[in-house]
Parts: C-alpha cells; structure tokens; sequence
C-alpha cells in the first residue's frame, strides 16, 4: 500500500499530495517510536505500583517481583526468536501482529483477579512485546541512510526514555486517583492509534520460507528462567534448591551454545561475536541497563517506605533519568556522527559511574529533590552512553544482519533488566528481612537497613559503570587504521567518480564537436 494515497497519510501531512522520501522515513521511525515507547512503559509503569500491588495480594516482595521478571523474562526469552522471523516473515508483519497482541494482553492485566493471573498476562505481554522491540531497530535502519543513522536511532532512543519517563508518572498518578489495575489501560488509546498508523506507514515485505531454530529457541528461554528463578530461590533463603536450578541453568546454556554451533540457520549466530567490537560494546550496554534498571527497582521502596513519598511524587522523582536522556540523547547521537562512538561512551559512563557514588551519600534524611538530582545527573550518563553504543552495534554488522543485531541489542537491553530486577531484589534482602519490607512505612533501624540495602545497589551499579568504561575503549588502538581504511575507500570511489564525469564531458564535447562539423 502506497503512503500517498493513503487518507491516514493526508491527515499527518495536510495539504501534501505525496510522501518524499524523506517525509516517509521520519514518519516511518514516528510510528515505530510511539509503538516502542509503550515497551518501556510498561517495564516501569508497574515499578512506582508494586509497592501497592504487593500490599493489595497480601505477597512479599519475592513474589511481586515477578509482576516484573515475568513481562521481561518472556520479552527476552523471544526477542531474537522474533527478530530472526522478522528477517523471514516481514519485520513490518511481526511488529504489527504484536502491536495488536499488546494491547490486547494490557486488557487482561487490568482484569486480573489473583497476583497468579497477573503474573500470567504479564509474561503474555512480554511475549508480545518480544514481537515489537525485536524489529523496530532493524526497521529504523532500513528507513535511514548512514550518514543519519546515529541521529536517527538517537531519535529512538528519546522513544525509549520517554517511555522509562512516562511510565514511573503514568503508574503514580493513574495509581494514585484509578487504582492499580487502570495503569495497563493506557496502553488501549495509544496502542490503537499506533496500530492504525502504522498500518499505513510501513510498507510490507516480500515473504521468505522460515528456516526455524525451535531447540535453540526452547534452551534459551529454560536457561534464562532457571538463571531468574535461581537467584530467586538465593533471594528466599532456599539455598539447596537455587544450586540444583543453578547447576541445571549451566546445562541448558551449554546446550543452547552446542545447538547453536551444529545449527544450520540458529537463532543467535555466535560468530557475530568474534567482533571484538561489537561484542565490547554489547556487554557495556548490558551493564549500563542494569544500572538504570536497578534504579528504577530499587529507589521507589527508597522514596515510599523510608523518605514516606506517595506514588504520584514518587513518579515525577523518577522521571529525572529518562528527561534529560530524552533531551541529551539526540545530541550524543549527532556527536557520534561525527567524531566518532568511543569518546562519548567513555564519558557517559565515567558520569554514570560518579552519579551512583553520589547516591551512596543519600540517607533517612535526604530529600526527593536529593534523589532526583542523583537520578538527573545518572541520566546523563546514560543519554551520552547509549546512542553511541546503539550506533557503533548498528554498523558494525553489515545490513543484512541488521534484524540480528537488533534483535541482539533488544535482548542485551532486557537481559540488563531482568537481572537488575533479581541483584537489587537481592541485595536489598542481604539488608533487611522480606517480612520488614512489606510494611507501608519504615522508620529508625529498618528505614537505615533499607538505605543500606540501596546503598549496596548503587555500588554495584558504579562498579559495572567503571567497566562500561574500560569496554568502550576497546578497538581504539585499530582506530587510526579504520579510519585510513575508509579513507582509502573513499578516495577509490571518488577517483572512480571523476573518471566516469570525464568520460561523460568527452563524449559531450565530442557530440558537440561533431556537431560543429557537420554545420
């Protein structure tokens, strides 16, 4: 279906009878941004409610943790199961398909009658937000020249913090006034309108006969919950059990690098990974979204149960990351651009790094304002981090892969989130007992421990920052000669160039020679 004659397309662009194609490609990564913003949304919309959701089952925080793992576990689970179907199916078809499926799930969430049910419908909307996340990035590439890449993907990048942003204010106000269940209703209106957009924006692609990893697919998904569940198991104390899952956890991964190995067609091709490049920066934005992730965990407990903040505050607090990430990171992209990925990476985390140490300073005095500046200044790190890295991960691979790179980039991204769930929920228990934390308000010595607790989160979010450090430097010594490399291949190029406009000026000035001639 062509854009232009599209009646949807008209009302996006009044008054234009086509689409260039440079209008097409910005609406094209606008429907794709509104469509993936809901993603992070939905991975933080519940963080500011959990509090309140776990008081309303009457369970721990063990068990309510898993309204969160569960939605992440099975986003990562399919991630780049999806995103090689993408490459197959129609990467446009996936995203839409599971466009529709999330807000329909989001529908179930709100209906749920038992924390099980919750639970439930919340790893079914992973399952389809898996479908969304898994391709978007691919789609953006295909929309953008390379020259406008990082910009681009900076642009999507405000997406994703605007969803981080949106969901900590959207589940403290809507919680706040509607109760706990109307937080996965305002996935309905926007989830709709998305659907229609894109609908008429995407152009749909020839389809491919499916090459399907099914072992790979299943390996992957059992070793990730049994990791999960694991130091779920450490969480609760039962040691005995969390080894025998553990060590079952290190068999299913062996057997998914087997299978992958031996496989025809796998589901993630690990020879990706003999570039040291892209698997450097892979690892550095793993660790960069445990950090922001455990945060956004971690601190609503902080701010409700020791400083006494409700919700709708407790919201606007944690909105302090994800603004400035929204209004640095289209920069950084730029930035990248144009100098390069590894300078600003290196800064960035080196920000991120200082700003987690500063929040060790925080304490049952502190006020929100002490928290949200400590949560800015984390956010600027991470905006002058992740464009670069998402950039350099983008073009290491040539654009054939670019649906697997996008699909690996989605599942480092939500591997950092499933984990940052499970070390805060951790380390926060080493600090104060499970039975302490689910009271509403904490004072004198469980107030402290749990200030504690956060302080042991944020020290391992500084370590893991320092390394994010170290791995974006890696490759910088083979800088000098990458760039002689394009250099080399850019003045082959325009040598060849020059040749061919020679030729086209000789064979002009002969046909007009020729011509004076015969006059």
């Amino acid at each position: 279906m062509e854009i232009r004659h599209s009646t949807f397309a008209h009302i996006i662009l009044p008054g234009h009878d086509s689409i260039t194609g440079f209008n097409k490609k910005w609406l094209t990564l606008l429907a794709l941004s509104l469509g993936t913003m809901m993603v992070p949304i939905n991975a933080s919309i519940t963080n500011v409610s959990l509090p309140t959701i776990s008081v309303f089952f009457g369970v721990g925080l063990a068990t309510a943790q898993w309204v969160l793992i569960s939605y992440l576990i099975t986003l990562l689970g399919f991630v780049l199961f999806f995103s090689r179907l993408g490459d197959f199916y129609g990467q446009e078809r996936v995203y839409l398909a599971g466009l529709a499926g999330f807000v329909f799930t989001s529908l179930l969430c709100s209906l749920s009658p038992s924390i099980e049910a919750l639970i439930l419908f919340r790893g079914l909307q992973g399952l389809t937000a898996a479908m969304m996340i898994s391709v978007s990035m691919a789609l953006v590439r295909r929309s953008f020249p390379a020259p406008e890449l990082g910009r681009a993907l900076g642009i999507y990048a405000v997406a994703i913090a605007a969803g981080l942003a949106l969901g900590p204010a959207i589940g403290g106000i809507v919680s706040s006034f509607m109760g706990w269940r109307a937080i996965f209703l305002v996935n309905l209106p926007v989830g709709i309108l998305d659907f229609v957009f894109c609908f008429h924006v995407l152009k749909r692609s020839q389809r491919l006969i499916v090459k399907w990893d099914i072992p790979g697919t299943i390996l992957q998904f059992v070793c990730l919950f049994l990791v999960v569940y694991s130091l779920n198991l450490v969480e609760n104390g039962d040691f005995i059990l969390a080894v025998i899952t553990g060590a079952l956890a290190i068999i299913t991964f062996l057997g998914f690098v087997y299978q992958e190995l031996r496989c025809q067609n796998p589901v993630l091709k690990l020879d990706l990974f003999r570039n040291h490049t892209f698997t450097a920066f892979t690892l550095s934005l793993h660790f960069n979204y445990i950090c922001m992730y455990m945060m956004f965990f971690a601190v609503p407990f902080y701010l409700q149960k020791v400083l006494h903040l409700d919700s709708g505050t407790t919201g606007f607090v944690l909105t302090a990351s994800p603004i400035i990430m929204m209004t640095v990171s289209p920069l950084s992209g730029m930035v990248a651009d144009r100098f390069g990925s590894r300078a600003p990476a290196f800064l960035g985390s080196m920000v991120s790094a200082l700003a987690l140490l500063y929040m060790t300073q925080l304490n049952v005095n502190s006020s929100a304002w002490d928290v949200f500046f400590s949560l800015a200044l984390l956010g600027l790190g991470a905006a002058l981090f992740q464009s670069p890295t998402n950039r350099t991960l983008m073009s290491e691979l040539p654009s054939e892969k670019a649906g697997v790179a996008s699909g690996i980039i989605a599942t480092t991204r939500n591997l950092g989130m499933v984990f940052a769930v499970c070390y805060a929920g951790l380390l926060i228990h080493l600090a104060i007992s499970p039975d302490m934390m689910q009271s509403t308000h904490l004072a004198g010595q469980a107030a402290a421990d749990l200030t504690s607790g956060l302080h042991l989160v944020v020290i391992l979010g500084a370590i893991l920052s320092v390394g994010m450090a170290f791995l974006s430097l890696v490759g910088l010594k083979n800088k000098k000669n990458t760039v002689v490399k394009y250099e080399k291949v850019a003045v082959e190029k325009t040598i060849e160039v020059e040749k061919k406009v020679l030729g086209t000026i000789s064979s002009v000035i002969m046909v007009m020679g020729g011509n004076h001639h015969s006059k």
